[in-house]
């Protein structure tokens, strides 16, 4: 399995839970039908259409989404709030009264090669700066045509496909 939020490939010998290293000896892994490849000191997902190929690096970033309030639901004022395991905790020797609730967000970067230089982006407004001024009116374009969602990986492919012709 890949583990992106660490970024390690980590693999069974026996009952034994392995990490992947030694990264510059490795060409490709492939995990039922995903393809990994290393790429500096991590792995990149590569996505292959018919007329391109698009790598994918997952990065996750947690944030704060607020307090755990009553009845268990989240609020993002100020909590106080009686904690009834916290005696019981405090009796144990444990002081665990922290009430925040966190949420990972799974964000895509891509990369694609344009003229043998490997560029990354995230979004429309970083995927543009890949290409010459004259070229991004035309790339405007097709995006708006194939109504492209960043967030979606298989419609960022099918538009490097169409822009790389």
């Amino acid at each position: 399995n890949y583990d992106f939020v660490n970024q390690q490939m980590h693999f069974l010998n026996g009952k034994t839970d392995m990490v992947v290293e030694n990264l510059p000896d490795i060409d490709t892994i492939i995990i039922d039908k995903t393809r990994f490849i290393p790429y500096e000191n991590r792995f990149l997902e590569v996505m292959k259409g018919k007329k391109a190929v698009l790598l994918i690096e997952k990065e996750v970033k947690t944030r704060e989404e607020g307090k755990v309030g009553a009845m268990g639901v989240a609020t993002h004022g100020t909590v106080q709030a009686i904690d009834v395991n916290a005696r019981f905790q405090r009796v144990n020797g444990e002081n665990k009264t922290n009430l925040t609730i966190y949420k990972d967000e799974i964000k895509n970067i891509y990369y694609i090669n344009v003229k043998r230089n490997l560029e990354s982006f995230r979004n429309q407004v970083t995927f543009l700066k890949c290409f010459p001024k004259k070229q991004q009116e035309r790339i405007k374009e097709i995006i708006k045509t194939i109504d492209v969602d960043f967030n979606n990986p298989e419609d960022v492919l099918k538009l490097w496909g169409e822009v790389n012709l």
